[in-house]
């Protein structure tokens, strides 16, 4: 279940997963390190009817031209420690549009200080809040083989941040081949070319 606003429940969400909860009799709820809601032990049939009832497209996002999802922080609204607007970033993010599909999936990790919560050095698109701005990292992996991201830039701000964001992924688009991950994408290419391609040298 997409759409939660990066893990953050109002009352009224609690409310409408209880009730879908109820009435299609889902036996358990996970929620996932994505920060979604994962409804365990559904029937084929049953599943069509959630999905149905939630509006959701068969399609993948990263099919769809967006990205896979964006796991963030509670961010400054909501943590001592935040400095920067980590939940503005994730609805940014979540509804930015792409020049075309992604070449495979890409999570986004925004953490709101440098204790970096949302393990944003080890994602494909990383944000983690600075003194001086926006730490942006790409290609961060966290699977079978791990990979911490390059370092794009920093001391970025909101709409600078979001901008190079777009450009990265849009050239990832282009160059990258079909179902490459960002990190094998980062390996075989590096950082040089990658800042070349979008324009910082």
């Amino acid at each position: 279940m997409p759409g939660i606003n990066a893990g953050m429940l109002t009352l009224q969400d609690l409310e409408r997963i209880t009730d879908l909860v109820r009435k299609h009799e889902i036996p358990m709820v996970k929620v996932t390190g994505a920060q979604r809601l994962y409804f365990l032990g559904l029937s084929p049939e049953k599943r069509t009817e959630v999905m149905q009832e939630l509006e959701l497209p068969d399609t993948m996002p990263h099919t769809r031209n967006r990205t896979h999802y964006v796991q963030a922080c509670p961010g400054k609204s909501w943590c001592k420690y935040g400095t920067l607007d980590t939940q503005h970033m994730a609805r940014a993010i979540t509804e930015m549009e792409l020049d075309g599909p992604l070449p495979y999936k890409v999570k986004v990790g925004i953490s709101g200080c440098r204790m970096c919560c949302c393990e944003s050095w080890m994602r494909d698109v990383g944000l983690a809040a600075e003194k001086n701005g926006w730490r942006f990292t790409f290609g961060g992996n966290a699977a079978g083989r791990p990979r911490i991201g390059d370092l794009v830039a920093d001391g970025l701000s909101d709409n600078e941040a979001l901008a190079l964001i777009k450009k990265t992924l849009n050239f990832y688009i282009k160059t990258a081949k079909f179902k490459t991950r960002s990190a094998r994408f980062m390996e075989r290419i590096g950082i040089d070319a990658l800042k070349k391609g979008i324009g910082l040298s």
